[in-house]
């Protein structure tokens, strides 16, 4: 990103979140109480976990990108059942 990367541009967002009103976010988004952030890249290392969840990602997605897998990390946003059975497990 030329100006700001995503890492800095999500906190960014999961700050303007705490200081604005609810009002503001999509129907989705208020299932979440925030706005769902996906990292996507071909580079995302497993040890490098701790640093997407701290900035305030929900998820990532590597490239090539598996629409299929896209799709149900899409649909986790609306239904708990999916979020879980998604739910990354660290190895």
């Amino acid at each position: 990103m030329p100006i700001v990367d995503g890492i800095n541009s999500t906190k960014m967002i999961r700050e303007f979140e705490t200081s604005s009103d609810s009002t503001a976010l999509s129907s989705v988004a208020k299932l979440n109480n925030r706005i769902p952030i996906f990292a996507v890249s071909a580079s995302l290392l497993e040890k490098d976990m701790s640093l997407y969840v701290d900035a305030g990602f929900d998820g990532w997605v590597m490239k090539p990108i598996n629409f299929n897998r896209l799709n149900v990390l899409l649909e986790g946003l609306q239904t708990g059942d999916t979020r879980n059975s998604a739910t990354y497990p660290p190895g």
